[in-house]
């Protein structure tokens, strides 16, 4: 007789590997550290039992609380002392022995466990991430006032955790639209679906963000800042969830770190109305610091395609995170500063994305051209802190970018970042071209939307900073007008209720090469 909660299973826990068999309400299991095992009896959701560990000639009692699914454990043991226990599935569950994909917070009623979320839209188009409740088939209800419906079916698969990602194509641009889901399991409410700027608008607005490691804060006040902001989109520039040691060990353990961020209430309300993509840096790709010699950077990738509803991610050849979107006059070059960052070599995008960046912003017919990575580009004090930058981990590759720029007379190009902790805006004045004077240079880093301020300032430090703020959360704001003359391009900071910390005003003439 198998046990009515899918304990079997093994889990990452604090004592190392722990593998579980349940036979009704009888559970025994081995774990990794000093040889142990554990012999208890499960009641509901609770296993009370003692282990014993042969390396040490120990033994004690414990207990452990499952979340649903046996996702995770909650624990303490005892015996020489006491402490806590507490551990994660490695592997999803099947379906038929209760096992249970979503994540914290996830929805309890309706045809999702998460979501919605608007992803990457288009004039034209837009993409649309969900978590199902369960493999039934769930639809997507595009409509307009005129009633005028669009209905698109997909079937959620299990191995995929239940997400699925809808594109809809050929609506029409300036037209309302409506969006809602639907399944066996009811409906969601209908929300509006904002659709791109067209490329000959005259002005957009782009958010920014990184590091959203506080989930479990029921509200964000931030987070209804930027919604009132009214943005085209949201970047989020990465840290976008933060794994810890339980959570980069498989791909479920990503993929429950992945949707506990999605499922906080504050940020579930602002993508479920705002076109948002993303880019991972390192606590959203595995250990702290990570780069390409992570083990499980395979995994990363899928469990971050999975959970996001960007329109690419790479290139048929080169993988990653990194793609283009157009806004209205500004195209966003998201980057990936992980899957091909090597701390030896000394690389960041690697060739192959090098490549691509600088023919895309050679083709780019857009006035102007937001380059987002999250490793900050022109920060000079983050390289004798040790910080990671492109000064410090790839200046090869920062002096090409700037240089194929400044070559190919590529005009707007201005930076933005993440990462940090803290808020910059750094100018490097535009270069000596033998008799010309290349374009400006401008970084606006904003971080972190919800963790703990760095609390250093670098004023002082840092012989392109301009501004800093290093003491509160925030996030950051591209406002572009081209019938603003003299300062077309506007950066802007914002504290966590939306007020103005620092702005830049821009000339876009001076993002370009001049006699």
């Amino acid at each position: 007789m198998d046990s009515p909660l899918p304990i079997t299973g093994s889990y990452v826990t604090t004592f190392g590997t722990l593998r579980l068999e349940a036979r009704g309400d009888k559970v025994t299991g081995k774990y990794t550290h000093q040889d142990g095992s554990v012999t208890g009896t499960l009641t509901g959701n609770t296993i009370r039992g003692t282990w014993v560990q042969k390396g040490n000639a120990s033994e004690g009692t414990f207990v452990f609380e499952f979340e649903r699914g046996a996702n995770g454990f909650r624990g303490t043991w005892e015996g020489g002392g006491n402490g806590p226990w507490n551990g994660v599935r490695l592997e999803l569950a099947p379906a038929d022995r209760g096992g249970f994909p979503g994540g914290w917070n996830s929805h309890t009623e309706g045809p999702l466990l998460a979501g919605p979320m608007i992803g990457e839209v288009s004039t034209q188009g837009a993409y649309i991430w969900t978590q199902a409740r369960c493999t039934s088939p769930v639809t997507l209800v595009v409509a307009t006032e005129g009633g005028e419906v669009r209905r698109i079916v997909r079937t959620p698969a299990w191995n995929e955790w239940l997400c699925t990602v809808f594109q809809v194509e050929d609506l029409r641009p300036g037209v309302p639209y409506t969006y809602w889901l639907e399944s066996t399991h009811g409906k969601t409410p209908a929300r509006p679906l904002p659709l791109a700027p067209a490329p000959d608008a005259r002005a957009v607005r782009i958010a920014f963000g990184s590091c959203l490691c506080f989930y479990h804060h029921q509200e964000l006040p931030i987070l209804d800042a930027i919604e009132r902001d009214a943005p085209a989109c949201l970047a989020m520039i990465g840290d976008n969830t933060y794994y810890y040691q339980f959570d980069w060990q498989s791909e479920h353990t990503m993929m429950l770190a992945q949707l506990r961020a999605r499922n906080n209430p504050s940020f579930r309300r602002l993508v479920s109305a705002l076109p948002t993509v993303g880019v991972w840096d390192d606590h959203d790709f595995g250990p702290n610091d990570a780069d390409n010699r992570f083990s499980g950077k395979d995994m990363a990738l899928r469990a971050f395609r999975r959970s996001w509803a960007n329109a690419r991610f790479g290139t048929n050849g080169a993988a990653g995170v990194f793609s283009s979107v157009r806004m209205g006059p500004a195209e966003l070059f998201l980057l990936d500063s992980r899957w091909y960052r090597n701390q030896p070599a000394h690389t960041l995008l690697g060739e192959a994305q090098l490549v691509w960046l600088v023919e895309s912003l050679a083709k780019s017919t857009a006035p102007v051209k937001i380059i987002a990575s999250p490793t900050q580009v022109l920060a000079d004090a983050a390289v004798a802190k040790g910080w990671e930058c492109f000064r410090r981990d790839a200046p090869q590759e920062l002096e090409g970018l700037l240089g194929e720029i400044e070559a190919r007379d590529i005009r707007g190009v201005v930076f933005v970042s993440g990462d940090l902790h803290m808020a910059n805006l750094f100018h490097q004045e535009g270069r000596d071209l033998h008799g010309r004077r290349g374009p400006e240079w401008w970084e606006l880093t904003t971080s972190p939307l919800a963790n703990d301020p760095w609390m250093e300032s670098i004023a002082g430090k840092d012989r392109y900073l301009v501004a800093e703020v290093v003491d509160r959360n925030n996030y950051g704001l591209i406002d572009v007008d081209l019938d603003r003359e003299g300062s077309e391009v506007l950066l802007v900071c914002k504290d966590e209720q939306g007020r103005v910390l620092f702005d830049q005003p821009i000339a876009l003439p001076t993002l370009a090469v001049r006699r």
